[in-house]
């Protein structure tokens, strides 16, 4: 995967059932910064409903910080506002229709919820898609620091035709894969036609994903969570994707659970260095030619990106393919992602690894960090581990001292592992 190749497998031959795990970590290769900086990088793609306390804190307890939607009224500016949620915001009608919903959003008082503007719901962009350029101009104006997106399903989509001029007011696509039980490949082939553009207007452009909360025919809840975690996990692998929607998922306070702990981790480790899967990982494929690769520089204050090319070489795994098995019912994979935080003076470099396992097996998980052993000197593990007699999901934290690094990943296992080396 472009960009994410300094991770890899050691020393294992994985079949369909995994037992022990190496993931080594080069600390010292080009990194991404994956993250917006003051939004969640997960969101649900639903309708908040505005209300009191109780309401917001439904919200939290659902993982529900930011909103994909086109409601927008005042009730709902103001409620996002009283209580720290934001809004994605998906606008609608005919551009006379869509510039004054702009610009009512700008000078309301509540303006700082908008987190983005979407060019309407309809990917082909409507009867008229030309009319989206006035609207672009006006809220790329209006709201400079927000992600002002295109919607499409595909690389071909008519709407990126029909913005051909006015394009420079656009910083972001929203991807809909709502019918996408697996995201890799339809996101990574709208990536890398970006890539590949020589058109600066398309190069820059980023990624969010829109994506389905449940799977027809996975009823358990633990493994729907599972599949959940995969999906998010494989569409982050994706080098331009800045956040994910998601429908309403199987059970909403476990991925609100499970999205407070990836928030976290997320915050506080801005550059992905690595994903990978254990068995399709490995081996990995060289190739010696020099290639450029895209890394996102984000400043504090901004959900845009600049587009950096460096003359790495790239490397080529398997596309992932734990998403789709689990969704089909079969068993999947330990699927990872390896994240970094700025390192601290005199503190050593801090690590989190996210992780989640269908293998069907318990896993014992090892590291190797920049092929001097797993050595680590603190930190803490979250773990969400299904409960076969609740069904639920149970959350625990604990402290972690001392060296070498050694952990036990369930079947079913989401976790959370963050220390320093």
């Amino acid at each position: 995967m472009k960009g994410l190749a300094t991770v890899f497998l050691a020393g294992m031959a994985f079949a369909a059932v995994a037992k022990d795990l190496t993931i080594a970590i080069d600390t010292t290769a080009p990194k991404r910064d994956a993250f917006p900086h003051y939004v969640p990088c997960v969101g649900y793609a639903a309708d908040p409903k505005a209300g009191d306390e109780a309401a917001a804190l439904a919200c939290r307890r659902a993982g529900a910080w930011l909103f994909h939607t086109s409601l927008c009224d005042d009730a709902t500016l103001e409620f996002c506002d009283l209580y720290g949620l934001r809004l994605f915001v998906v606008l609608e009608g005919d551009q006379k229709a869509a510039i004054a919903t702009v610009n009512r959003l700008a000078q309301s008082p509540h303006k700082g919820v908008v987190a983005g503007l979407q060019l309407g719901a309809d990917p082909t962009g409507g009867a008229d898609p030309s009319m989206w350029k006035k609207v672009a101009s006006v809220a790329a104006r209006q709201f400079p620091k927000a992600a002002v997106a295109l919607p499409v399903k595909s690389p071909d989509s008519p709407m990126l035709a029909a913005m051909n001029v006015g394009l420079e007011s656009v910083t972001h696509l929203v991807v809909d894969l709502r019918d996408a039980t697996a995201p890799y490949e339809r996101l990574e082939a709208v990536a890398k036609k970006l890539r590949k553009s020589s058109d600066k207007r398309l190069a820059k452009l980023r990624l969010w994903a829109v994506g389905p909360g449940q799977v027809a025919g996975l009823k358990d809840a633990n493994a729907a969570l599972a599949w959940q975690m995969h999906w998010i996990m494989s569409a982050f692998a994706v080098d331009r994707t800045d956040g994910v929607f998601v429908e309403r998922p199987c059970r909403a306070d476990d991925f609100g659970l499970a999205m407070r702990h990836f928030w976290a981790a997320t915050t506080g480790n801005r550059s992905l260095v690595g994903h990978g899967e254990a068995a399709t990982s490995a081996p990995r494929e060289e190739k010696t030619a020099k290639k450029p690769v895209v890394v996102a520089s984000m400043d504090d204050d901004s959900l845009l990106g600049d587009v950096v090319e460096l003359g790495e070489d790239e490397s080529y795994r398997p596309v992932p393919v734990a998403c789709a098995n689990v969704a089909a019912g079969k068993n999947g994979d330990v699927e990872y992602l390896v994240l970094l935080a700025p390192p601290v003076e005199n503190d050593g470099q801090r690590v989190c690894l996210v992780l989640v396992n269908t293998t069907g097996e318990r896993v014992k998980l090892s590291i190797d960090v920049n092929k001097k052993g797993g050595s680590v000197s603190s930190g803490w593990r979250r773990r969400l581990v299904p409960d076969e007699e609740k069904g639920v999901m149970r959350n625990s934290t604990r402290e972690r001292w001392g060296k070498p690094f050694s952990e036990t990943i369930e079947q079913g296992e989401v976790t959370f592992l963050d220390f320093r080396i």
